[in-house]
């Protein structure tokens, strides 16, 4: 999955595995996931039985976050956003919306599930320090919308210092279109692609 015109402008180095890695799994809460609450929602249950086959086997590996993005009633953490998503205001908090999906299996204390009001999962949320905390040097990237929440998250995984890695089979988009064109340019720019079950093998051999 690379793109000749980044490759020729010197888009064409790779990041390794590091010794901590965290998984991240982005807003698969129901307002995302399940078409009956939320318009921002699409139908993904493989994708979310093979996320939670992952995270089953990442376990050993690293720590596990996940985020909702969600508001207050009056939806002013929202910001500009709302203008140009309306339906942000389905997103909130306390209600089913913002509830991480029950095909997903959320360990506590051991998981950290991380409220957000942006796009990214870094932009106004502890999850920089947390990842620090952990003494966690790569981030894998699992959850929605490829071409929104996972791809702002990963340009800022890259911009705090983490190597960056979207499990291909483990994200999702409405548009298959933006979801194909989001992963050939994360790519060539901020992140590896790489399937779940070569992120294992991967995880293995480095752990």
């Amino acid at each position: 999955m690379k793109d000749e015109y980044n490759e020729r402008s010197g888009f064409n180095g790779s990041f390794k595995l590091g010794k901590r890695p965290a998984l991240v799994v982005v807003d698969f809460q129901k307002a995302f996931t399940q078409p009956a609450v939320s318009p921002l929602a699409s139908a993904c249950d493989d994708v979310l039985r093979t996320t939670n086959s992952f995270m089953s086997e990442f376990r050993k590996f690293g720590p596990i976050f996940f985020t909702v993005t969600g508001y207050a009633a009056g939806f002013v953490q929202a910001g500009v956003w709302i203008q140009k998503c309306t339906s942000l205001n389905t997103l909130l908090l306390d209600t089913p919306a913002c509830e991480v999906d029950s095909l997903l299996e959320v360990k506590q204390p051991a998981d950290t599930i991380i409220y957000k009001t942006q796009a990214s999962a870094f932009f106004g949320t502890p999850f920089a320090a947390l990842l620090a905390r952990h003494g966690c040097d790569s981030l894998l990237v699992a959850g929605c919308t490829t071409s929104g929440c996972i791809r702002a998250t990963v340009i800022d995984s890259v911009a705090h210092g983490f190597a960056s890695f979207v499990v291909e089979d483990c994200v999702t988009d409405r548009s298959a279109r933006q979801h194909e064109s989001n992963l050939i340019d994360m790519q060539s720019k901020y992140a590896e692609v790489m399937s779940s079950q070569k992120l294992l093998v991967q995880l293995r051999e480095t752990s």
